[in-house]
């Protein structure tokens, strides 16, 4: 009996470590392969801080934990701005400088040899030294890691992790610092990891180097994922299967070198069938969305008012002015002096042919990419120097042409994520201020309900963001950028991909937010989109701005539309052929039949700038999306 309750420790031990790691490579997405030197560092300062220092247990524990937590903090800085296999080579080389200490300090860890001799605990009134008398102790300190993961990992703060694990640079786009977020995670599960290292070294009271060794680390790697990421259910299961089956294979009646190979047999062949049949794992994280236990209210607040709550700026000066931005590409000059100024309550295009630096014009504006000349002024504020993050909170946002929503969160989730200054971001109020923590949840879901409800899609507020049409993610994706309170709006072809059905709904919607005093500037291949909204046009070649003024004065350019299209073979242009209608419509055959605006856009002319010669396309471009279609058309009726 004493063994099997040896083996439940064991596997206690293991579910802490395991609940630790998830945080980080489940949660986050971050690999970590140096999770065994923490464990190592944790187990040694408890041992040492008790048997040389005298330090009383439970006092050990929170040692280990204070050891833990700046060590992970700290190692993991220069590893934080790296990515995929990069970040697994680092915290690699860091787990051999950590497991090399070990052995060859031998001043302080004793070396090869190891630290014996740890005292037994004093706990519950009586001295620890039987598994059976340890157990309530492991089961009562798994308890409480898991909570504390559980409590982190389904909170707004567990919202970011997941959204960091997604899309990086989309979570900097929604107003979060991904550095500090990494820190703080890296830092709690060290802290997590110290929790169940003290307890092995009062165990055991006997540690050695050989314990923490790379090994080990990847053993807590396989724990994770076998069991399941983003499930710390799954972790019990993984530390259940990986600790104990080798315990039940020590019954075999065979030599130690046959059960060995019998293990690594076992745990390879059900590697090679996960990773086949179930890469997720054997508890994965849930995909289900589920619906909060709470009713909502009769009444939530009106979309328009959400948007309004933000103050508009109502003075006649711009809102952003880029002056002189400069970015080269080796010889390729993506900004050349570039200058462009945004105007409150105006939509604003950037239209020229493919490579001419539109995004990377809003990759420069909004800190994603650096500037080696120049600067961006958002409302008399120099923000040049700032991060993506601190430039959201000061009223600049952004989407993103392949609209990067976070695919495996729900709808609501997405918008949520982007709401400033969440109390449940924070540890503090997370742990210490749960009420507070919780009124401001319903209100904010409230506010990203009333978000969705702006663009349309409040019914789709609890289904997966992958299982929708790519015209309504592009109305997430909009509705995401509104949840960040800014005003300063920059959309990268918000209408490209989109189906005809989506279109006229996503250019309503930015004529209502122009209309509600938001700045709001658009690149856009399709010209006929340009025409429909934008009030003022920059258009931009090799990295310069060489023309702007209104889209149709533009468009009548027989100069710019060489540049744009190629050679133009018949001036002035025809008739209109084509176009699309601005709200969404009710059928086909009234698109079909449609040649004229709705009514809530002022009608202008279109671009049927180009006839081209018998037999030859127009230039291959993207940006002719319906414009193409117009010249097909024209083609055809011999115009």
């Amino acid at each position: 009996m004493e063994f099997w309750l040896h083996v439940v420790n064991s596997i206690l031990l293991f579910t802490m470590l395991g609940f630790s790691l998830n945080l980080l490579l489940g949660y986050t997405g971050l690999v970590s392969m140096f999770h065994a030197g923490l464990y190592g560092v944790g187990a040694y300062a408890a041992a040492l801080s008790a048997k040389a220092l005298g330090v009383p247990f439970p006092w050990t524990i929170l040692v280990a934990v204070i050891m833990t937590t700046i060590l992970a903090g700290a190692v993991t800085l220069p590893a934080l701005r790296v990515h995929g296999e990069y970040l697994i080579l680092l915290t690699l080389a860091f787990q051999m400088v950590i497991y090399g200490l070990m052995v060859s300090w031998v001043d302080l860890t004793q070396g090869r040899t190891g630290v014996s001799g740890i005292p037994r605990p004093n706990a519950f009134g009586l001295q620890l030294t039987t598994p059976a008398q340890f157990l309530p102790l492991m089961a009562m300190a798994a308890l409480v890691t898991f909570l504390i993961a559980y409590r982190i990992g389904e909170s707004p703060l567990g919202r970011v992790l997941k959204a960091i694990r997604d899309d990086e640079r989309a979570t900097l786009a929604a107003g979060k610092s991904v550095l500090r977020f990494k820190v703080l995670v890296f830092s709690v599960s060290g802290g997590l990891a110290g929790v169940a290292s003290a307890l092995l070294a009062h165990y055991h009271t006997f540690i050695n180097p050989f314990s923490f060794s790379l090994d080990r680390s990847i053993f807590l790697v396989a724990l994770v994922v076998l069991g399941g990421t983003a499930n710390l259910l799954g972790t019990v299961v993984g530390a259940t299967l990986f600790v104990g089956l080798p315990e039940i294979l020590r019954f075999l009646e065979a030599r130690r070198e046959i059960v060995d190979a019998i293990r690594s047999l076992i745990f390879g062949m059900l590697l090679v069938l996960f990773m086949r049949f179930r890469p997720e794992g054997i508890l994965p994280e849930s995909l289900r969305i589920r619906r909060r236990a709470h009713a909502p209210p009769e009444r939530g607040p009106a979309p328009a008012v959400a948007l309004a709550t933000r103050p508009v700026r109502e003075d006649a000066g711009a809102a952003l002015r880029a002056q002189g931005l400069r970015k080269s590409f080796g010889g390729i000059k993506a900004a050349d002096n570039l200058t462009l100024t945004l105007t409150p309550g105006k939509v604003t295009a950037l239209v020229g042919p493919n490579g001419a630096g539109k995004t990377t014009v809003f990759n420069l504006i909004t800190g994603f990419l650096p500037l080696e000349a120049g600067a961006v002024v958002l409302h008399g504020r120099d923000a040049t120097g700032l991060p993506p993050w601190q430039r959201v909170h000061l009223g600049l946002a952004r989407t993103f042409q392949d609209v990067r929503l976070f695919e495996r969160l729900s709808v609501i989730d997405n918008v949520l994520l982007s709401i400033p200054e969440q109390a449940g971001e924070r540890l503090g109020p997370l742990f210490f201020a749960p009420g507070r923590v919780a009124r401001a949840e319903r209100e904010n879901r409230w506010k990203a309900l009333s978000y969705l409800d702006f663009v349309g899609l409040r019914d789709k507020a609890e289904e997966l963001a992958a299982s929708l049409a790519f015209g309504e993610q592009k109305l997430v994706a909009l509705a995401r950028l509104l949840a960040t309170e800014a005003d300063v709006l920059l959309l990268d072809e918000p209408a490209a991909g989109v189906d005809a059905q989506w279109v006229g709904r996503i250019l309503d919607l930015i004529r209502r937010l122009a209309a509600l005093g938001k700045t709001v500037c658009i690149v856009e291949h399709n010209l006929e989109v340009v025409t429909a909204i934008a009030d003022h046009a920059y258009f931009m070649e090799a990295g310069r701005i060489i023309a702007e003024g209104r889209p149709e004065e533009l468009m009548a350019d027989r100069r710019l539309a060489e540049i744009y299209f190629g050679k133009v073979l018949r001036w002035p242009p025809g008739p209109t052929f084509w176009s699309f209608e601005t709200s969404p419509p009710a059928t086909s055959a009234s698109r079909s039949s449609s040649t004229s605006r709705s009514r809530s856009a002022p009608a202008r002319s279109s671009p049927s700038w180009v006839t081209t010669a018998p037999g030859r396309p127009p230039r291959s471009r993207r940006s002719s999306g319906c414009c193409r279609r117009g010249v097909a058309k024209s083609a055809s009726m011999g115009v």
